[in-house]
């Protein structure tokens, strides 16, 4: 049995808000290694997914289990500094993670986001590798396959 991606995860939990939340957009998709740094995307083995939702609310649902998730839950304010992903994009973790190593950055993470941030300037969607206790992160355009690194 193949072992369930970042974005076909992703897609559960889309699909489990859209069908509550029918005008629900995705803002981010962050996930953890609970057991630690790792160098494996399968091991990202917690979620939560945040959407923007009508009248400046949020939807955030969160992984009970490896592709398995409680309700979402509605939030009455507003989630910021995020630009609206258009769902479904074509990188998975698997290739960010590739790409980032091709890169040079080949230490273990413990945190990878998927997001677009709202600035300082506009771009593509990223998968953020929170690199585990250096407070480095490494940013992979899911357009481009640029990859860059920042604190």
């Amino acid at each position: 049995m193949a072992i369930l991606s970042f974005n076909g995860r992703v897609n559960i939990a889309v699909r489990i808000v859209t069908e509550k939340f029918p005008q629900a957009k995705l803002y981010e998709a962050d996930g953890v290694a609970l057991g630690g740094p790792t160098t494996h995307p399968a091991e990202i083995n917690q979620m939560r997914v945040v959407f923007q939702n009508v009248h400046n609310t949020t939807v955030i649902i969160k992984e009970t289990g490896y592709g398995e998730f409680g309700p979402p839950v509605l939030y009455p304010e507003p989630w910021l500094e995020d630009v609206v992903i258009p769902w479904p994009i074509e990188m998975d973790l698997d290739k960010a993670n590739q790409l980032k190593e091709a890169a040079g950055f080949k230490g273990p993470y413990n945190t990878v986001t998927l997001r677009n941030p709202l600035g300082p300037v506009r771009q593509n969607p990223l998968f953020i590798f929170g690199l585990s206790g250096s407070g480095q992160y490494i940013f992979v355009d899911t357009i481009t396959g640029k990859v860059t690194s920042g604190s």
